[in-house]
């Protein structure tokens, strides 16, 4: 019968064996045979003492370029918006400082800016109230989340086109929708959200990778309801490069596939430090007459930067 000091025995002599074998392996072992291990080891380490500062110089110039677009910046646009009001939809979520740099650029094109129009997370109407409130809010009875949606974006976008009547600022639909909690507003110098977008505005629509409201949701009812209110439009995408995540160009390809790439222009790199420029300058080409539309960035059938003006 198998007891345990039958195991014990057996336990003993494997780490025995165990020992002669570590033993005679390291006295059959060659010493040239350590040497050339440890020369390759050698060379590794070298080779990648040799990457690191290639990475280290790589990302010294990559910063330095960074700078050099900013500041060229104001140079690229200075003038190409002047008298133009331009405005801000962005889905919360996203980058500030991105939103903020388009704002800075179209103040260095001569634009008037007023702020950023937030779209909060509640428009994914992931709740029965979020739903109520939004029907509410809009005077509507429309029950599915996809049409009550793009019919809120469509009056968004009607509201968009036209400034509000002087003293019905109470009954303005920014005020009724930000009192709801689906809209937010950050104003430049003291502007209210009565004032946005300006009269005859631009619009910049702002989606993005971290987006509280998936960019699906927003960019084609958005640009849809925007184009039917003849408002001159940007779609922009500041994209987060995320393990499993969605590929640049992305979130706008939709509205790049649909019929609205002919009156809606697109950037797929406003995460990048050129983004802002680049918006700024397909808006500019929305004002011109007649309007030029196109799709700008790095995504499939694009182009880095609008076509310079011809003087």
């Amino acid at each position: 019968m198998i007891n345990f000091r039958f195991h014990i025995v057996s336990l003993i002599a494997i780490f025995l064996a165990l020992a002669l074998g570590v033993v005679i392996g390291a006295g059959v072992i060659d010493r040239g045979v350590v040497d050339a291990l440890d020369s390759r080891l050698n060379r590794v380490e070298a080779t990648s003492d040799r990457i690191k500062g290639d990475n280290n110089r790589l990302s010294g110039e990559n910063d330095q370029l960074q700078g050099v677009i900013g500041d060229l910046q104001p140079f690229a646009v200075s003038g190409r918006l002047v008298g133009d009001e331009v405005g801000v939809v962005a889905v919360r979520g996203v980058d500030g400082d991105r939103t903020n740099a388009v704002i800075t650029a179209a103040q260095q094109a001569d634009a008037t800016a007023t702020g950023t129009l937030w779209l909060e997370g509640k428009w994914a109407l992931a709740s029965a109230d979020d739903v109520k409130a939004l029907q509410t809010a809009l005077s509507s009875t429309t029950k599915n989340k996809s049409a009550l949606r793009a019919e809120g974006m469509r009056q968004l976008a009607e509201r968009l086109r036209s400034p509000v009547v002087e003293g019905a600022a109470s009954n303005d639909l920014l005020t009724v929708l930000q009192d709801a909690g689906f809209l937010g507003f950050d104003g430049v110098k003291g502007s209210a959200i009565t004032d946005f977008p300006g009269r005859g505005a631009g619009i910049v629509l702002v989606v993005g990778t971290e987006g509280a409201v998936p960019s699906d949701m927003v960019v084609v009812p958005m640009a849809t309801g925007l184009r039917a209110a003849e408002v001159p439009t940007v779609v922009a995408d500041v994209w987060v490069d995320s393990t499993n995540g969605p590929d640049r160009g992305a979130a706008v390809q939709p509205l790049r596939d649909s019929e609205l790439t002919t009156a809606v222009s697109s950037v797929d790199d406003l995460d990048q430090p050129e983004g802002a420029t680049t918006v700024v300058l397909a808006m500019s080409d929305l004002f011109r007459t007649p309007p030029v539309v196109g799709k700008y960035g790095y995504g499939p059938d694009t182009q880095p930067l609008p076509d310079p003006v011809k003087a």
